[in-house]
């Protein structure tokens, strides 16, 4: 036994140096490899050093390769005794009126929110809207200041239209600057060059490239040459003001399954929030952005369709498995579930099987598979009228990538809803909350300015006696507002039924 060791231990000293010398010879290859590598990427590496100090290829906040527009028309004018800026008339068809005064007093602290018709207060109007909300919280807290909360929220407003306000905000001298929204990027009939469309093989590659600011000054020059085109010639021009799908005759019609074009409003939201991001950091001004909230559990898809290559029987065999899952569903729910599960299988893309499986579920008390459900129901919608799951990561990327203050409303009023899926509970419609819903938001934007030191509340119990304010202001408004509001829904809930062209039957 002893021999036998003695033999093994002389066999391994033996070669143990045929393995050192492999493992020098390993080591040098790669060094040698790594070497040719940093000495290739040498020359890049000295442009991009010499592009820094420079100062080419900063990224240019003025410009949107995607679209332009016919005119653009500022959003606030001086008033006639020239004491404040107030809401330009030509713009009323789409914001509210709202004024601040044009030599900002001692001591004001100024905030401008930026967004669609949730930050106007829809179906309401600014009295009841979250802006509001937290001027009169911030003036509870600290009555010993001044705070102007002035609402920017433009019905209909898609991110690429809403940041030229905000370049037009950042003369009136800001303290703050909110934005909340993401639900009005598919509205308009937006058709993006081809020459912007990649593969998805190549977009990481692109986007990885985007962050050189020796790209970014071939990109810049390219932008800035009309000869070459490259991203300026062929993009579309808008109109001034919106005119949405919804708002032409035929509605839904015009509303059609294009995943290369979601894509695309995909690319142009994250490319829109990053400008954003980088005017108020040229400025100075904080920035905080807020994901809106989105109806998932009472809202069902506004229009579904099958699959391009989705054989006819598919069709006649999905349409006649939704009914008689909804007739099984009460007395038969199993078999019912197990029929739902079969339809969103042969038929994903279908958006109405996804939400009628998630609307069983949650009967079942399945809430984790019901929002799931619920969720793809309001991905594959044809007319998306709801911040999709793309355009919220899209959101989430940006503030953590480029360490941006955040506020999950969704999130905060998902808190209040059963099973934890946002519903009527907190939402009037497919987007927009309830009077409370904005009182929720409008605290949690007080609290998040406690913590960031811009209000100091004289109590550690403030919230109540915020929130007892923000009702007493609801009681105080008369009947005709809250008429005028059943009025407006209404009237949303046949734009976005696609029938906005037709005629108001309702009794006045």
């Amino acid at each position: 036994m002893t021999a036998t060791g003695t033999g093994d231990g002389l066999a391994e000293s033996r070669n143990m140096p045929a393995r050192c010398g492999n493992g020098r010879t390993t080591r040098r290859w790669l060094g040698f490899r790594v070497g040719a590598l940093l000495l290739g990427c040498l020359p890049l590496l000295m442009t991009e050093l010499f592009c820094r100090i420079a100062g080419w290829g900063e990224v240019d906040f003025s410009v949107d390769p995607f679209v332009g527009f016919a005119s653009l028309q500022p959003l606030f004018q001086r008033s006639a005794d020239d004491l404040a800026y107030q809401t330009s008339q030509t713009r009323l068809g789409f914001f509210r009126s709202d004024s601040f005064a044009a030599q900002k007093p001692a001591g004001e602290f100024r905030i401008f929110v930026f967004g669609g018709s949730t930050v106007q207060g829809n179906p309401f109007s600014i009295e009841t809207s979250f802006p509001e909300f937290l001027r009169l919280t911030l003036q509870s807290m600290d009555p010993t200041r001044r705070w102007e909360v002035v609402n920017c929220g433009g019905v209909s407003y898609a991110t690429y239209r809403l940041l030229p306000v905000m370049e037009e905000c950042l003369q009136y001298q800001p303290d703050l600057f909110i934005f909340c929204e993401g639900q009005n990027e598919f509205l308009e009939d937006v058709t993006y060059s081809d020459s912007r469309r990649l593969s998805p093989i190549v977009v990481p590659i692109v986007s990885a490239a985007s962050h050189l600011q020796c790209v970014r000054a071939i990109v810049n020059a390219c932008v800035a040459s009309p000869e070459s085109g490259v991203f300026v010639k062929d993009r579309p021009t808008l109109s001034t003001e919106v005119r949405t799908l919804l708002d032409q005759s035929g509605g839904l019609e015009h509303f059609q399954r294009d995943d290369d074009h979601a894509s695309e409003v995909v690319r142009h939201f994250q490319y829109n929030l990053e400008r954003m991001v980088g005017l108020c950091r040229r400025e100075e001004v904080p920035l905080l952005v807020i994901q809106p909230p989105v109806n998932l559990r009472d809202c069902p898809p506004f229009k579904s369709a099958f699959a391009s290559d989705t054989p006819m029987d598919v069709h006649q065999r999905t349409l006649q498995s939704l009914q008689q899952a909804a007739r099984l569903s009460a007395t038969q729910a199993q078999e019912a579930l197990t029929m739902l599960q079969q339809v969103v299988s042969d038929e994903p893309r279908f958006a109405m099987g996804w939400y009628e499986l998630g609307q069983l579920q949650l009967t079942l008390g399945e809430h984790e598979a019901a929002h799931q459900s619920f969720q793809r129901a309001m991905d594959e919608d044809i007319c998306p009228l709801r911040m999709t799951t793309p355009l919220r990561h899209a959101m989430q990327n940006v503030v953590s990538r480029l360490n941006v203050p955040f506020l999950n409303a969704h999130d905060l009023l998902a808190q209040r809803c059963v099973g934890g899926i946002v519903g009527e509970q907190v939402l009037v419609d497919h987007v927009h909350p309830s009077f409370r819903g904005h009182e929720d938001i409008a605290v949690a934007i007080a609290a998040w300015m406690s913590r960031e030191g811009f209000v100091h509340s004289k109590t550690a119990d403030w919230q109540d006696p915020a929130r007892r304010i923000c009702r007493d202001a609801v009681q105080s408004l008369d009947d005709s507002y809250f008429l005028r509001g059943r009025r407006a829904l209404r009237a949303l809930q046949q734009w976005a039924a696609g029938r906005a062209l037709e005629p108001d039957l309702a009794e006045p």
